[in-house]
């Protein structure tokens, strides 16, 4: 059966159908679900966080390899308490610079050698998951690996309804590159691994103007 198409608009208005709605894609979530959902860069294929299940769909609607790395996104920082991860001083600084926004940080883990990569993000959306379920999403670019994004709504959805339960379609996002990866080091060693949205100088800048 094609995936569910609900448009974001109607999950914005504070009216007793778009609770409704939100209960119910909270619940669907928690069983769960995969969808493709907008962020402030682009849209992504997201699920719940601390599920192998879920990761391990996602990787195959985009054609990915099992060991792909993917990140966690929330509303807020406090939504990353249930991972074993710490924040280095260089980690403090970036995230209380640029967080809420389009930062990845890819920070120490003690059971995950590769580190893990987190997110806060300002979209409605998400802050509006933050409210229905306690743990962070995945996020993944929606697209096939090693094929260009197309942020088309109309396009996502007929390349991943078969693949994925349900889409919050926001219409076409403003044009954006995705947000960058920094790796932070439990030694504060901090390295660009994707310039995005923020240019390496802004990161530099940002780090210097703390000494």
């Amino acid at each position: 059966m094609p995936a569910d198409r609900i448009p974001l608009s109607g999950l914005l208005d504070g009216s007793a159908d778009s609770e409704i709605k939100l209960e119910h894609i909270a619940r669907h979530i928690e069983e769960g679900a995969i969808f493709v959902y907008p962020t402030e860069t682009i849209y992504g294929i997201g699920g719940r966080g601390d599920c192998g299940a879920v990761r391990e769909r996602i990787l195959i609607a985009k054609h990915r390899p099992p060991e792909s790395p993917m990140i966690l996104v929330a509303a807020s920082r406090s939504s990353f308490v249930i991972l074993d991860i710490s924040f280095p001083r260089a980690a403090e600084i970036l995230a209380q610079r640029f967080w809420p926004g389009p930062l990845t940080l890819v920070l120490p883990a003690k059971n995950d050698p590769q580190g893990i990569g987190v997110r806060v993000s300002p979209h409605p959306f998400v802050k509006l998951l933050s409210t229905l379920i306690e743990v962070p999403v995945f996020s993944t670019s929606a697209n096939i690996s090693n094929q260009p994004y197309n942020g088309d709504p109309e396009s996502l959805y007929h390349l991943f309804r078969d693949h994925v339960d349900f889409m919050i379609d926001a219409g076409p996002l403003p044009p954006s590159p995705p947000s960058s990866v920094v790796r932070i080091g439990a030694d504060n060693s901090v390295s660009m691994l994707r310039e995005g949205a923020l240019s390496r100088r802004e990161i530099e800048d940002a780090l210097a103007g703390e000494g």
